[in-house]
C-alpha cells in the first residue's frame, strides 16, 4: 500500500470519528476553519445567480451535507457525494431534520470512475473545503467536471495553498485551523479532539491552480483565505473585537493574488456556451421531466384506471411485494399560543402488503408519534399535484423528503405509480433511488 492509500484510510478514519459532530466542532473550536466555512458559503450564494438554470446541482466532498442544504433552496435536485459512509449516514439523517427532499447524498470517491451523470447535465458544481487536493490527480477531476456541466455552468473549486503563510513560519502555538499542510509530503496534517491525523492531500500554489483551471474552464476569479484568521491561536479569538478585526482584513487580502498567502484556494469558473433554461414543472410534468433526465426508459404499462393496490394487483399480476404504495404523512406542530402552523410533509414509499409503522417513521424522523398524521386530500393534491391515490414515489417538491422502505430493495425491480391512474412504471431498485433521492429506513409493519 503506498502513502496516497495509507493518507485516504486515515482520513476514512478520521471521517468516522468526526462525522457525528463535525460541522459544529470544525466551526465553532478552530476560529480559522469556521470563517473559511463560513466565507464559502458567501462564495457559493454570490455566484449562484449566475447558474444558467436551476434544476440540478453537484456537491463534491459533501461532509455532512453543510453546503448541500444550502444549494438545495436553490435548486430543485442536488447530488451530494462523499467518500465516507459515515459522513453520508449523517447527512441523510440531517436530511430529514432539515425536510431536504431535493438531495440525493451517496458514499462515491471520485477517483474510483465517472460520476452516474450525463454530460451537460448540472447546472452548478460545489467541491467543498479543500475537496480539490483529496484527488490525487485534479486533471481527472476538472476532465470529470467539465464534462457534467452545462454550458455557462458554473463550478467552484476548493484546494490547499502550500504557499499559505501559516505553513511557512514556525509557530509556537497551535494556531485556530483544524488542518495544516505537512511540509514536503501530500499531506495535511488534522487536530480532531486532541489527536492527529496524517490524511493525504495535494497542495498547490494559486497560480498553479489558477492555470490548472484555465486549462478546462474559463476562470472568473481565484481567491485565498484566511490569511489573518490562520496565524492566531483560538483563545485570541475569545475577543469580539479580534474575530471582526481578522475577518476584515482577511477579506481584504482574500483577493489579492501578489499575496495569496490564505490557507485556502477558491477558484470559480464557468465552461462557456449557449445557455439552456429549463422550465419549472410539477405533478405528472414532473415526473416525465426526471425519467428524461435520469434516462429511465423502462416498462411503463398503460391500463385503465386503478384506485386501490388490489386494482392495481389484478392489473399488473405481480407480487404486492414488488408493488410500491406511496403515503404522504404530514407532521403537525403546535406554536405558541396553541396555533398550528402549515405541517412539514414526508412521502413515504412501503411494499402494497405492508402498512406504515407510524413508530418506527417517528423515531426515523426524530418526531413525536402523536403530531405524526397521513396528509388529508388538500395537502396531497394542492400540494404535491398529485390525486390521492394517485402519489409516484418520486417527482414531488423539493421540501417534501422521501423514505423508502428498506423491505423494498430486496427486489430487483419494483412496480410503482407514474401520477397517473392509467399508468404503471416497473423500475429498478437503483434508478428508483435516483428518481426519489430517497433515504432508506424500516418503516413498514405486515398488513
Amino acid at each position: 500500500m503506498d502513502n496516497w492509500e495509507k493518507g485516504k484510510r486515515a482520513h476514512l478514519a478520521l471521517s468516522a470519528v468526526a462525522a457525528e459532530h463535525y460541522d459544529e466542532i470544525y466551526e465553532h473550536s478552530n476560529f480559522a476553519t469556521g470563517s473559511y466555512m463560513r466565507y464559502e458559503l458567501e462564495v457559493i450564494e454570490k455566484y449562484l445567480k449566475e447558474s444558467p438554470a436551476h434544476d440540478l446541482a453537484v456537491d463534491l466532498g459533501c461532509g455532512t451535507g453543510r453546503d448541500s442544504f444550502f444549494i438545495a433552496r436553490h435548486f430543485s435536485q442536488v447530488y451530494a457525494y462523499d467518500f465516507s459512509e459515515d459522513m453520508i449516514k449523517v447527512a441523510n439523517r440531517n436530511k430529514l431534520t432539515k425536510h431536504a427532499g431535493n438531495i440525493l447524498f451517496e458514499a462515491r470517491d471520485i477517483e474510483d470512475g465517472p460520476l452516474p451523470l450525463r454530460n451537460e447535465s448540472v447546472a452548478f458544481v460545489n467541491t467543498a473545503f479543500g475537496m480539490g487536493s483529496f484527488v490525487k490527480t485534479p486533471e481527472t477531476l476538472l476532465r470529470e467536471i467539465r464534462r457534467i456541466l452545462q454550458p455557462r455552468g458554473i463550478a467552484i473549486f476548493s484546494f490547499y495553498n502550500h504557499n499559505a503563510l501559516v505553513n511557512q513560519l514556525n509557530l509556537e502555538w497551535r494556531p485556530a485551523l483544524a488542518a495544516r499542510v505537512v511540509k514536503d509530503e501530500d499531506a495535511l496534517e488534522v487536530d480532531f479532539e486532541d489527536r492527529k491525523y496524517k490524511i493525504a492531500a495535494k497542495a498547490y500554489a494559486p497560480q498553479e491552480i489558477k492555470k490548472k483551471l484555465a486549462g478546462n474552464l474559463r476562470v472568473i476569479e481565484v481567491t485565498t483565505f484566511p490569511t489573518l484568521s490562520a496565524l492566531f491561536p483560538q483563545t485570541l479569538f475569545n475577543n469580539e473585537t479580534a474575530r471582526k478585526l481578522c475577518t476584515k482584513v482577511d477579506n481584504l487580502l482574500s483577493t489579492n493574488l501578489d499575496i495569496a498567502a490564505g490557507p485556502y484556494i477558491v477558484g470559480v469558473c464557468q465552461k462557456g456556451g449557449a445557455i439552456r433554461k429549463a422550465e419549472p414543472s410539477i405533478g405528472y410534468e414532473r415526473v416525465l421531466e426526471l425519467l428524461r433526465f435520469h434516462n429511465v426508459a423502462e416498462d411503463i404499462r398503460e391500463h385503465g384506471p386503478v384506485r386501490t393496490m388490489d386494482d392495481v394487483f389484478k392489473v399488473l399480476k405481480d407480487s404486492h411485494e414488488k408493488m410500491v404504495k406511496s403515503v404522504l404523512v404530514a407532521y403537525r406542530v403546535e406554536a405558541d399560543g396553541g396555533d398550528i402552523r402549515d405541517a412539514e410533509l414526508f412521502l413515504i414509499g412501503i411494499p402494497a402488503n405492508s402498512k406504515l409503522d407510524m413508530g418506527r417513521l417517528s423515531k426515523v424522523l426524530g418526531k413525536k408519534r402523536a403530531f405524526l398524521r397521513f396528509a388529508n386530500q388538500m395537502e396531497v393534491e394542492d400540494i404535491t399535484g398529485f390525486k390521492v391515490g394517485s402519489i409516484p414515489p418520486f417527482g414531488m417538491p423539493k421540501r417534501i423528503p422521501i423514505i423508502i422502505d428498506r423491505k423494498i430493495t430486496k427486489h430487483d425491480y419494483v412496480w410503482c405509480g407514474t401520477g397517473k391512474a392509467t399508468e404503471s412504471l416497473r423500475v429498478t431498485i437503483d434508478n428508483l433511488k435516483k428518481l426519489s433521492a430517497c433515504t432508506l429506513a424500516d418503516v413498514s409493519k405486515p398488513g
